[in-house]
């Protein structure tokens, strides 16, 4: 069975945050506000999948764009949802296998991946 997974990254400024999580049965990309007026919250989310999953905790990664105005969830490498701090959108989501993301290029950026 797999295990849960919580992969979060926040930007320089410590305000706001891309965070991954899998509770055995879905997993979700979220935009999460960490501090500010009004405290904590969730302010954004993307289904990712449902079901179980066939990639690992280590071939999730999650990248702040040079500006941290867009940060993105990759698996395994290819970017798989955008979310746009400036303007409020979100891109991608619904992860499949053997399939490609539909994100359009605009919001999509290159990232050395760890």
């Amino acid at each position: 069975m797999q295990k849960e997974i919580f992969v979060s990254s926040a930007r320089s400024t410590g305000d706001l945050a891309g965070v991954f999580e899998y509770d055995r049965e879905a997993g979700y990309f979220y935009l999460y506000r960490t501090k500010g007026v009004g405290g904590t919250k969730i302010i954004n989310s993307l289904h990712i999948l449902s079901g179980p999953l066939d990639f690992a905790r280590g071939d999730i990664s999650i990248q702040w764009d040079d500006s941290e105005t867009k940060v993105a969830l990759f698996l395994n490498k290819v970017i798989w949802a955008v979310f746009d701090c400036t303007l409020g959108q979100k891109f991608g989501g619904d992860y499949r296998v053997d399939e490609r993301p539909t994100i359009p290029e605009s919001v999509t950026f290159v990232k050395s991946l760890r």
